[in-house]
């Protein structure tokens, strides 16, 4: 049976996190970036803050006061709607530590993200997932999708090559690239994606 589960990525796809990653910076750090700037994944290093200083970065924006007043990204609740209505799922998965999934379901009731199920994935290698409800990149790999969004190059280029899952990625700075990966599209913003997304169900539904 074919998967109409969609993968949705939340920080940077759902909720502007490198946007406030950056007013934290200005605030605590005294420094102000361009978002422009940010061409590393790594907003710290993108930003020239130091091993110390990244470190407490990532203290703060993991606070759960810092969490729940990140803006949500433009029309993406909109296509998720619309996706549901559909008949879609969208299972939700984010790299935020473990301790971070309540106020996460928080932010996404505060701002009426529709979603069906809420994941935590180890992404990165930063955090053990052992006794904690989190999935390694591997148990992820055994979960069935039809269609993902992302922002982060390198895990848009896993679920393309080992899921072999059609990926939109969002355009940002940090994962611009010479050239996209094979069943990786690039996007402008969320209006862009789910026009490709209609597309993609017109063809299935001529293909079947």
């Amino acid at each position: 049976m074919v998967s109409k589960t969609i993968y949705v990525d939340l920080d940077d796809v759902l909720c502007q996190a490198a946007r406030h990653f950056l007013r934290v910076i200005e605030r605590e750090f005294g420094k102000r970036i361009a978002y422009e700037q940010l061409i590393n994944f790594d907003v710290g290093h993108s930003s020239g803050l130091s091993a110390s200083e990244r470190e407490e970065l990532y203290r703060i924006v993991h606070r759960p006061e810092e969490l729940l007043v990140m803006e949500p990204v433009r029309h993406a609740a909109a296509a998720l709607e619309g996706w549901q209505s559909q008949g879609f799922e969208i299972a939700i998965v984010t790299g935020r530590p473990p301790e971070s999934r309540e106020i996460s379901l928080e932010w996404l009731a505060k701002h009426e993200i529709p979603h069906s199920s809420f994941m935590v994935v180890d992404k990165y290698a930063r955090f053990t997932t052992e006794n904690t409800g989190a999935l390694s990149l591997d148990e992820l790999a055994q979960r069935k999708f039809c269609w993902a969004v992302e922002d982060s190059l390198p895990i848009a280029q896993f679920l393309a090559e080992r899921m072999k899952l059609s990926v939109a990625l969002i355009d940002c700075p940090w994962n611009r690239c010479d050239r996209d990966p094979e069943r990786v599209s690039r996007h402008r913003d969320w209006q862009s994606i789910a026009a490709a997304m209609d597309k993609l169900e017109m063809f299935d539904e001529r293909s079947r």
